[in-house]
């Protein structure tokens, strides 16, 4: 009978290779380029949603600490 780690050195061997097949087969397509491109147009679409939310964010913020009478320093915004 063989030694239980021998089987699993087969194992992670196999993984391994069929991993790095899989990862060569991805950038020989072109698979991370487009996912990238497909990314960052997506951030460009919910820009303005982002900076509209954090204004509404920053505002709530210093009504509340205005409310409970108490100073806070915010970071600048971002333009």
């Amino acid at each position: 009978m063989a030694h239980p780690w021998q089987f699993y050195a087969k194992i992670s061997g196999a993984c391994l290779l069929l991993g790095a097949g899989m990862e060569g087969f991805m950038i020989k397509t072109g698979f991370y380029d487009k996912v990238t491109e497909i990314e960052a147009e997506r951030l460009e679409e919910t820009r303005e949603d982002r900076e509209a939310f954090q204004k509404m964010l920053r505002a709530e913020i210093e009504r509340q600490a205005k409310a409970k009478h108490v100073q806070i320093k915010l970071p600048k915004a971002s333009s």
